[in-house]
């Protein structure tokens, strides 16, 4: 796994030092955790972007001017609800030595059959992440499901499905449902419409036979 370096620097604390970091680009962050005294520190907010993408919720190595490195994992984004900008980062400093409880995305490879085969079905996404548990350096960035075992319209893949690499356990639970199929709306209309004339026929047909009968009966009479 590529080594993902992230510097950081001291920061002040209090209003007016975040406004002044935020108006240099800079995101203000927290460290703390294992072996670490915790201390408020900023990066740089393409950087940290860039880094956050490559590793998710993954580890990463946080850099501090003037000390040495700190192997750290992402554990809290602040980020802006309008604008989505950084607002605050939290970093846990970890033990390499020590496994952890985290949670990772899912994502899916390749693609089902049975949507290939009918192009009115869809997929249905049930769960976005699992939790894992494993030494810091064994964290995968996430988890691969394998659409192409949906291969009929009953198919479905749960957690027990994942690929999951040595040496990380899955505490989510294994009959947990990750994805599914389903008929989408335009698939269901067509079918409803394919169905009517037949239902149309037999109301015809049964409308008929009551009408015979009554006039059988009227004859009778």
């Amino acid at each position: 796994m590529e080594k993902i370096v992230l510097n950081a620097e001291l920061r002040g604390v209090g209003r007016h030092a975040v406004r002044e970091l935020r108006r240099e680009e800079r995101v203000p962050a927290v460290v703390y955790g294992a072996d670490v005294q915790a201390q408020a520190i900023s990066v740089n907010a393409k950087e940290l972007q860039k880094a956050l993408h490559q590793v998710g919720t993954g580890l990463m190595t946080l850099q501090i001017a003037g000390q040495g490195p700190v192997q750290v994992l992402p554990r809290e984004v602040q980020r802006h609800p309008v604008r989505h900008n950084f607002l605050h980062v939290d970093f846990q400093a970890v033990s390499m030595t020590e496994k952890l409880r985290v949670h990772v995305p899912i994502v899916h490879e390749g693609e089902a059959p049975a949507i290939k085969a009918n192009g009115d079905l869809v997929l249905v996404r049930n769960l976005d992440t699992v939790e894992i548990e494993c030494l810091p350096g064994d964290i995968p960035n996430h988890l691969v499901a394998d659409l192409t075992k949906l291969k009929s319209q009953d198919d479905e893949l749960f957690v027990r499905d994942l690929v999951v690499p040595a040496g990380v356990k899955v505490l989510t639970p294994a009959d947990h449902l990750i994805f599914s199929l389903t008929m989408s709306r335009a698939g269901v209309l067509e079918e409803a419409a394919a169905e009517a004339p037949s239902a149309e026929v037999e109301v015809v047909a049964k409308g008929k036979a009551a009408k015979e009968g009554a006039e059988e009966e009227a004859e009778k009479k």
